[in-house]
């Protein structure tokens, strides 16, 4: 079995954050909050820096940037896991809505929508393959998808103002709409601008939160993977706009990531319905008349399997993937504690076995057209470089 870094839910997990913030700034939550130096006070304002893929990995290799170093001398570095599936859907989620992805359930990029009976894609609130966004408008509404909790909301009932400043490109999208409830919205087209709307908004109030969503070095990571050298300067540029931000003094600062990366490979990777043909006579049917798959990523990809043949896919695919990805049950997630307490909104999305591949693989399924593993850096697995991630705090 390939090593796995399981989430540490309730001790030190990305899913804590909410909470956190929210007892930062009002004194009290209903949630779990993390338990740090630094963490335990109260503050005017927090700003939370969410970097996209700045994986403990990537803190390591910035190790001598000026931003890490005032945070190990002046502030706060601990490591955090992500919640698994180590995905960006899950994660935004999260944050916004106080929710852990058991509970939320919108758990990755590709997942089963059970009242169409189809798989869609819920960031970019289209079908599954589909190249354009929006395909779902007027088949659903994006409050059928995500949940109804809002922590924007809850802040703005304890008298918090909520700022959350995104790329202009998604600022507007549809689920924005909905996981962004109770906060001003701050498109932005460069992150030192994003960073300094943020920085003014929590300037013009007493008592405020801003959130800052960082997206460029993922998107370029998926492009180039995790191991090349642009990869690196693009984290340097990100940490030093970071800390060239304009936050007033006495803001609590907080710097964090979904997920880490890991390296892939095209040309090596490995599709499920290649090498056993059969597999999709074992499959659910969609309401379009395709199999449901693929659900999840080529880091871990979810297959809706029909009833009575859950063992069979497992093992069969098991022994087709020996060496390069652990075959399991969800049932065995959930067991094992990958999954803690997954709701009815989880449960009934959630594929029945699931591929996860060791470090470095890639496992997906082939739709010409559709779906083709192209990436050179994905996430969405269980290595430690996946789910590792940093958490920094410092008080500007």
């Amino acid at each position: 079995m390939s090593r796995r870094r399981p989430p540490e839910q309730g001790f030190r997990c990305f899913d804590q954050l909410p909470a956190t913030i929210e007892r930062l700034l009002t004194g009290a939550t209903t949630g779990p909050a993390l338990d740090e130096p630094l963490l335990r006070e109260r503050f005017a304002r927090v700003a939370l820096v969410y970097l996209d893929a700045f994986g403990w990995t990537f803190l390591e290799r910035q190790g001598s940037h000026p931003l890490l170093r005032r945070a190990h001398s002046d502030g706060l570095v601990v490591q955090l896991t992500s919640q698994f599936p180590s995905t960006t859907t899950a994660h935004v989620t999260t944050i916004h809505s106080g929710l852990p992805v058991a509970e939320h359930g919108v758990y990755e990029w590709h997942v089963l929508e059970p009242t169409l009976n189809r798989l869609i894609t819920p960031l970019l609130f289209s079908f599954s393959g589909d190249s354009e966004r929006e395909t779902l408008a007027g088949l659903l509404n994006p409050e059928d998808i995500y949940p109804a909790e809002s922590l924007h909301a809850r802040l703005a009932e304890a008298g918090v103002r909520s700022s959350v400043a995104l790329p202009a490109a998604i600022a507007h999208a549809s689920p924005n709409r909905v996981l962004l409830r109770g906060s001003d919205v701050l498109p932005f087209s460069a992150p030192e601008e994003g960073l300094a709307a943020a920085a003014a908004a929590l300037a013009a109030t007493d008592n405020a939160h801003a959130h800052v969503y960082l997206d460029e070095v993922d998107a370029l990571m998926h492009a180039v993977g995790p191991d090349d050298r642009a990869a690196d300067v693009a984290f340097a540029e990100a940490l030093t706009a970071i800390e060239r931000a304009p936050f007033s003094p006495g803001t609590l600062v907080l710097l964090t990531a979904d997920h880490g990366m890991s390296p892939v490979d095209p040309a090596r990777g490995v599709y499920v319905n290649h090498i056993w043909p059969e597999l999709a006579a074992h499959l659910e049917t969609g309401a379009d008349g395709k199999p449901l798959a693929p659900a999840g990523s080529c880091r871990d990809l979810f297959l809706h399997v029909r009833d009575g043949h859950v063992d069979e896919v497992r093992d069969r695919l098991g022994d087709r993937l020996d060496g390069v990805a652990d075959v399991v049950t969800a049932e065995t997630l959930v067991a094992d504690g990958i999954f803690t307490e997954p709701s009815l909104r989880l449960q009934t999305r959630l594929g029945d076995v699931v591929v996860l591949p060791r470090y470095g693989e890639a496992v997906y399924w082939h739709e010409p057209g559709r779906f083709v593993q192209h990436l050179h850096g994905q996430h969405g697995g269980l290595s430690p470089q996946e789910m590792e991630i940093p958490l920094l705090a410092w008080v500007a």
